[in-house]
């Protein structure tokens, strides 16, 4: 039977940023490289009303034979919540799960309304078994797949960690509604992957789990290629540090200056990654780079030195310093420990204002299953379960405050400094600023 697939994309906190569903858009563009049909439901841009029969119909009127969900962390409830309602509605519908929190731990989703587990670390093995519709006589080829047979669970072995995913996005489904993805204060981005994993080993991070923890770079004239054909101006590169590779990000910005191609970009990086590229900084603000999105973390050592970040607050300052003189946007990303007292707080707002940070980002630490601080620290988990890893909730017991008093410190941080920061958006202070033109 040729099945016919709808990706889904749950609704999740968009006051930060409404971001282009990544992930799904790989998923669809092997589904048409097989020639089969799909398309991408994205709960996050429909009206909150009436969400699951709106599904129920999109479904219906489309002959849907396979619905995939894409799980994160923070809506893991809410997905296995709806693949119940889905199971209860549509008995015969084909039920599949992946995304980041299943590539991690596929365990947790081996449940009775689930067909398809997908966890593998590239997709040719998920274009397999779309080129043979999920038949039962491939599964057991197809790596990094779980499924039933005889009414029990096999879960098949990842495959090799991959460079590349051997195909491009599918972007039509962002393309179609550009205008209701926007990043708080600077607009609409498209989003690229260039590398895969991370060659640090933060103990709170997640992100080093991905592609059996080893990092790999696609190839720069591919990452060209793909910026090149992107219908938009403005991109948010989402690997953890693009700065990792500094003779690569050389070539590359080399190269889009050589082509003539002016769009603006967002990065994540590290202060030491920033710090070792100090002298090539110019030539990265002329290739479009403008926004950075820096792990500070903590602004004391000794908290670093718990995060096994491998920094310094005398780093994070000199990376500060070194975007500020090349006119480059430090959005700063801190995440609060659960030993703070009311002075750590203070200090972080100290931070801020000393060094000039109007774009700030504040997480109170997660420990995500698959890290380190969640395996260091099972027995002082507190109410941890899927709803409450958005990084607004206590999932420890503070060691130096009230409960209640931590929360209001912490909601204290985006009070006071998120003020500047939609006055910048209502000023348009990144589109005069920090566009590339």
């Amino acid at each position: 039977m040729t099945q016919k697939y709808m990706f889904v994309r749950v609704h999740y906190d968009k006051r930060v940023a409404s971001l282009e569903p990544l992930g799904l858009e790989y998923l669809l563009a092997c589904v048409k490289a097989e020639n089969r049909e799909g398309f991408i439901y994205d709960e996050s841009i429909e009206s909150p009303f009436g969400r699951f029969l709106r599904l129920l119909k999109k479904v219906d009127d489309n002959n849907v034979t396979i619905v995939g969900f894409s799980v994160m962390s923070n809506t893991a409830w809410y997905v296995l919540k709806l693949i119940k309602k889905l199971r209860a509605a549509r008995p015969k519908i084909k039920i599949m799960v992946g995304g980041p929190e299943v590539v991690i731990n596929h365990e947790d989703f081996l449940l009775d309304e689930v067909d398809y587990v997908s966890y593998d670390n590239g997709l040719d093995s998920f274009r397999l078994a779309i080129r043979h519709d999920f038949d039962d006589m491939i599964l057991d080829k197809v790596s990094g797949l779980a499924y039933r047979k005889n009414s029990e669970w096999v879960s098949n072995l990842k495959g090799e960690p991959v460079s590349d995913y051997g195909i491009l996005p599918d972007r039509s489904h962002f393309y179609d509604n550009r205008n209701k993805f926007k990043v708080l204060a600077k607009g609409c981005f498209s989003m690229m992957k260039t590398a895969f994993s991370c060659p640090q080993n933060c103990k709170f991070c997640i992100s080093r789990q991905f592609n059996s923890c080893e990092y790999r770079e696609r190839d720069a004239d591919c990452v060209i290629d793909e910026i090149i054909g992107i219908d938009n101006d403005k991109i948010f590169i989402i690997d953890d540090d693009f700065l990792v590779n500094k003779e690569r990000v050389e070539y590359i910005c080399n190269r889009l200056l050589e082509l003539g191609i002016h769009k603006t970009f967002m990065i994540f990086s590290r202060a030491d990654s920033i710090v070792r590229c100090e002298d090539i900084m110019p030539l990265i603000y002329k290739a479009g780079i403008r926004d950075m999105l820096v792990g500070l973390e903590a602004v004391d050592d000794s908290t670093l030195e718990k995060y096994n970040k491998n920094s310094s607050v005398s780093l994070n300052k000199n990376a500060v310093r070194i975007l500020r003189d090349n006119n480059m946007l430090c959005v700063g990303l801190f995440v609060i420990n659960y030993d703070f007292s009311h002075k750590d707080f203070m200090h972080i707002n100290e931070f801020i204002k000393k060094e000039k940070l109007i774009w700030v980002l504040f997480s109170i630490l997660i420990p995500f299953k698959g890290t380190a601080v969640y395996e260091e620290n099972k027995d002082r988990l507190y109410k941890y379960r899927y709803s409450r890893t958005g990084g607004t909730s206590v999932l420890m017991k503070p060691t130096k405050l009230p409960m209640w008093l931590f929360k209001l410190e912490f909601h204290f941080l985006y009070y006071v400094n998120y003020p500047r920061i939609y006055y910048a958006g209502i000023v348009h202070t990144f589109n005069k600023r920090y566009r590339n033109n």
